[in-house]
């Protein structure tokens, strides 16, 4: 063969590799590119720390065996053109006898204690069975699915056909399906090993007659839902995976996560018309704006939630927004407040913090006006507030649909809506199914109480708010009980919907009372965890009372935050009021800084209240200062909650009775030396004037949480002998605290402890005999004169140690080897760091380390006859130190992900580096004396054959949407080889782009690779680092400038 012949099958050869790399992994547009800085991703330590203990499991295709894509499937369960209400969040599919009574059951709990409706049913189902019309319609009708993969789930075709139509949503509906894997391995069910193989075999034989297709539909749906995302629970901790879980739902849900699901009832009509009027398909006559308004209690809110969360996903929107009680947002903090939540959920804009109102809507008219919006504002009452918003329909591209909610016709003709609705009662049908669901649990009605019914509607008058709370209140009460409720309401005909809404109060237990009358004047819109907090402080049971509350349509839960509607929270108030309307001295609660002001500064007898929470948004300068011997009417206060109140003198008390404190800005420099609550659990003074918190010893053994964070004048802490409960302890931003009382090392409870920035903190001493046995995260970051580390020696289950900044750190304690369940551990920039302690290296649960320049850091310290014994270490941070020997116990690091070695100065890399398997991640940039390269690590489950169709699966499920990020840039490294015939290259690593550019090919996953540019040297040679002078004309995919990173993502396989 001639040298012509031989070039032209080089080229030929050459051209086919490239062409076959592109139809291989998709042929992706310019804007599809990943450009990356020199750090790659830097979030990864942050992830694994958060993981407890679950393993996500990356994606991998949705091919079968013999190449046939999940998609192409042609399962006739679902029909896509079918326009679906959805009734549920969440469907759970799983094996009753493997999973009901644990697994199962309880994450439907979790699920449920969230405000998540979910559907898991629970009816003992017999193998063999097909599941019921009525099944396939709850999996069809509900946004997400959960498939628990169990050790007999394919024992079931109950639960192989539930999730056949699970599949076919996911491909025709765009469901989200997250699986789990509990006590069985992934891959067993993506290939149908083991006891599923054997399941299937049955199978083949039960229906090879029947329906000889039906187990190639099932192997092809399993082999789908078994790739995607998910979690192998194997071996876990069941409570923390499901609270994981949980979460995930819940930010995949996100703003569809309603819990409206009874109040569904009539809407769907509604919803249509609606959705006419709006007329989405048309992008021609520019913005259309609907306003919806009515009365009270009629369902405006819930209308407009149905109608977001059903155009949001069918129609092609660039950004979404539902921005609910804007009245309520407008109040606590103005139009920005309203404009950064809408500039949050669109172009999730986070970081305007000091950015004034002009420059928001300068924001707003530059970025905003150039999407395709949909916007709904929810609650509106003062025309003022759409108008601050800058946000003129006119302005907005085409397509744009503002959605308004009001009380108010008015506010929408002065807003020139488009189109103006009036919210309907219930007609006769719909309400009588809505009070058969509230107070029967049923669509239908038992028929002891036919004649019943009709009266309680016709007292209700349509109104769903009534509906609902009087159907919650009749459940479960006899004939005779209902009688007497509606002779009752019947009797008062003058005060309406409020004497139905007083019926349900009169109801609750005195324990139920209190937490309706606390959410209504004070928790509204807050976190559910917040409020549980200061309820269970108060021993109000939180854990009873609020799912009772829900139960009783009195306040729903979604998005994890706790709401009531607006008439409840003024009936609440009402009550509070009632008896003394004019004396806020007199009331059991207050909650506006106007009432107590009223009540301070009256020359009467002591103020009543039980709970003080006044809202820190409020403007509180236009009221007067207020002495401190007002606070000493207060006897029976047990919840205050104050932000900056202005009080002159010095404390004299503090009512002993209090449960909960939280005073930001405490202005006094100590508590009252009279302040003994026995009962508190909690004391917070974050940004205080406090100087000492107490002298002596003070017996509070019911503390749990104490926060004096930016406290900046605090010196010493105080003795800790008498809260030796304490669980939480917060002095972050204490810049003079020099002294940390050793008697700390006593609290056997203390979970979290944070001394970060307190800069002028030298030493930290536990005490001889430390017992913190409960810690779990220590943070000591920015304490910039710390000198030396306390004894870790009774710290046994500490998780998370960051002691970044700590400039003046030289050495570590020995006992840091004991941390034995240290998984996080940062030592960033501190720079006079020389070493650690040869027993950090037996810590066998560490899975971060970061000593990011640390400057004097010169080796790790490990010999042949010292191994490293780091054996889940993932992530790997030794870059900008002084290293120059990279040791060969590198290698041992079998779990190791990610590796920054930039800007050191070793010459070369062990070759054991090829045994880290596991490596995605490797920054060899700035190492300007690195002479030579290692061979990369061969990945995971390679193969030259049988590795196609392999799941490519990593010890944090970090790949799961990126792999193999190489960095690096040194000169030195450059010399001329021959690759693919006649090319040339002048920088020997374009051998692992290659065999990068092949990974995604043999693992189904993308990857990003990324080569700093650099200018040509001031050398007689001239060199560029990348690829001789230009890149070659095989790389479609071209990009000059800091960096590039290109990512590619498989759709078939040869």
């Amino acid at each position: 063969m001639d040298s012509n012949s031989t070039s032209n099958q080089s080229d030929r050869s050459r051209t086919w590799f490239f062409r076959s790399l592109h139809a291989l992994c998709g042929r992706q547009s310019f804007s599809d590119l990943n450009i990356l800085d020199e750090e790659g991703t830097t979030t990864t330590d942050l992830n694994i720390l958060n993981e407890e203990g679950t393993t996500e499991i990356a994606c991998s295709s949705n091919e079968d065996e013999e190449g046939t894509t999940a998609a192409a499937c042609s399962w006739n369960d679902v029909d896509r053109t079918q326009s679906y209400r959805y009734r549920y969040d969440v469907f759970i599919s799983f094996r009753g006898i493997d999973t009901r009574k644990t697994f199962a059951d309880h994450l439907y709990a979790h699920l449920t204690r969230k405000g998540i409706f979910t559907f898991m049913d629970d009816q003992q189902l017999e193998k063999g069975e097909s599941i019921s019309l009525q099944l396939r319609q709850a999996i069809q009708q509900s946004r997400l699915s959960i498939v628990v993969f169990s050790e007999d789930y394919a024992g079931s075709t109950w639960c192989l056909d539930e999730m056949t139509v699970i599949a076919d949503c996911l491909t025709k509906l765009k469901q989200i399906v997250l699986p789990v894997f509990y006590y069985v391995d992934p891959s067993h069910v993506r290939k149908q090993n083991g006891k599923y193989e054997n399941a299937f075999v049955l199978h083949t034989e039960t229906f090879k007659h029947v329906d000889p297709q039906k187990v190639d539909r099932w192997k092809r749906a399993m082999t789908c839902l078994a790739g995607l995302a998910g979690w192998d629970v194997t071996d876990k901790s069941e409570y923390k995976a499901i609270e994981i879980i949980v979460q995930a739902v819940i930010e995949k849900l996100g703003h569809k996560f309603s819990g409206f699901a009874d109040d569904l009832i009539g809407i769907q009509t509604r919803v249509e018309e609606l959705e006419f009027m709006l007329e989405l398909s048309s992008d021609d006559d520019g913005c259309r704006v609907l306003g919806i308004w009515g009365m009270d209690g009629i369902g405006k809110t819930t209308l407009a939630n149905v109608l977001y969360d059903t155009i949001s996903h069918q129609y092609q929107f660039d950004a979404c927004c539902f921005v609910e009680d804007v009245s309520k947002i407008y109040r606590d903090g103005g139009a920005i407040a309203v404009q950064k939540r809408i500039l949050d959920q669109t172009i999730k804009e986070k970081n305007l913090e000091g950015y004034s109102p002009s420059e928001i809507s300068g924001i707003i008219s530059n970025r905003l006006y150039k999407l395709k919006l949909l916007l709904v504002l929810d609650n509106v009452d003062q025309s003022v507030q759409l108008q601050e918003l800058h946000i003129n329909p006119i302005s907005l591209c085409a397509g744009s649909r503002i959605i308004i909610t009001t009380r108010d016709k008015h506010i929408l003709i002065e807003y020139e809506a488009d189109i103006v609705y009036e919210a309907e009662l219930l007609n006769d049908n719909d309400a009588h199914e809505l009070l058969c669901r509230k107070a029967f649990k049923s669509d239908y009605s038992s028929s002891d109480y036919e004649e019943l019914i009709p009266e309680v509607l016709k007292y209700a008058q349509g109104l769903p708010l009534a509906i609902r709370v009087m159907g919650s209140f009749l459940y479960k009460r006899k004939t005779a009980q209902w009688r007497a409720a509606l002779e009752g309401w019947q009797n008062n005909p003058d005060s309406g919907i409020m004497k139905v809404l007083r019926s349900s109060f009169e109801g609750l237990e005195l324990r139920e009372k209190e937490i309706f009358l606390h959410v209504a004047c004070f928790f509204d819109g807050e976190r559910e965890d917040y409020v549980r907090r200061i309820l269970h402080a108060c021993g109000l049971q939180p854990n009873i009372g609020i799912p009772l509350l829900v139960e009783k349509s009195l306040i729903t839960i979604r998005n994890q935050e706790i709401h009531m509607h607006e008439m409840l929270q003024e009936l609440g108030k009402q009550i509070v009021r009632e008896q003394h309307p004019d004396e806020p001295r007199l009331w059991s609660r207050l909650w506006l800084y106007s009432d107590f002001c009223h009540a301070m500064t009256t020359q009467s007898e002591g103020i009543k209240a039980k709970a003080i929470i006044l809202n820190q948004k409020e403007e509180v300068s236009k009221f007067n200062h207020y002495r401190d011997e007002d606070l000493s009417t207060m006897k029976n206060l047990k919840v205050l909650i104050l932000y900056h109140t202005n009080f002159s003198g010095s404390p004299i008390f503090l009512s002993n009775s209090l449960y909960y404190l939280l005073w930001s800005g405490y202005p006094f420099m100590s508590l009252p030396s009279n302040f003994n609550p026995y009962q508190l659990v909690e004391l917070n003074m974050p940004d205080s004037n406090i100087e000492q918190l107490w002298i002596g010893m003070q017996h509070l053994p019911n503390l749990k949480r104490m926060d004096l964070s930016n406290s900046k004048n605090l010196k010493m802490t105080p003795c800790f002998d008498g809260i030796l409960n304490l669980e939480r302890l917060d002095l972050t931003g204490c810049i003079n605290l020099s002294h940390v009382d050793p008697s700390i090392g006593l609290l056997t409870e203390l979970v979290f402890l944070s001394l970060q920035n307190c800069s002028s903190l030298v030493s930290l001493d536990f005490g001889n005999s430390a017992q913190l046995w409960s810690l779990k995260v220590l943070r000591l970051s920015d304490c910039t004169q710390l000198e030396n580390t306390p004894d870790f020696s009774g710290l046994s289950f500490l998780q998370y140690l960051d002691m970044d900044r700590c400039a003046s750190l030289s050495t570590i304690h020995e006992s840091i080897g004991a941390l034995a369940n240290l998984r996080f551990l940062s030592l960033k920039d501190c720079t006079n760091l020389v070493g650690i302690p040869d027993s950090f290296k037996k810590m066998a649960s560490l899975r971060t380390l970061d000593l990011c320049r640390c400057s004097k850091f010169t080796e790790l310290g490990c010999t042949s006859t010292s191994p490293l014994h780091l054996q889940s270490l993932i992530y790997l941070d030794l870059s900008f130190c002084s290293i120059s020997i990279i040791p060969d116990a590198i290698g041992e690091l079998m779990c190791l992900e990610r590796l920054n070695l930039q800007g050191n100065n070793f010459t070369s890399i062990p070759s054991s580096l090829s045994w880290l398997h596991n490596l995605s991640y490797l920054n060899l940039s700035h190492c300007h004396k690195l002479w030579s390269l290692p061979s990369l690590p061969i990945p995971t489950e390679s193969g030259p054959s049988d590795s196609v169709g392999r799941y490519f699966k990593t010890t944090s499920g970090s790949r799961n949407h990126r792999s193999g990020l190489y960095i690096f840039d040194s000169p030195n490294c450059m010399k001329s080889i021959s690759l693919l015939g006649n090319i040339y290259f002048n920088y020997f690593p374009i051998t692992w782009v290659l065999r990068l550019l092949k990974e995604p090919l043999l693992f189904r996953c993308g990857f990003d690779f990324v080569v700093p540019w650099h200018e040509e040297t001031n050398g007689s040679d001239g060199k560029r680092a990348f690829c001789s002078d230009n890149i070659s004309d095989l790389f479609d995919y071209q990009f000059i400038g800091g960096s590039i990173g290109m990512h590619f993502v498989c759709r078939y396989c040869v």
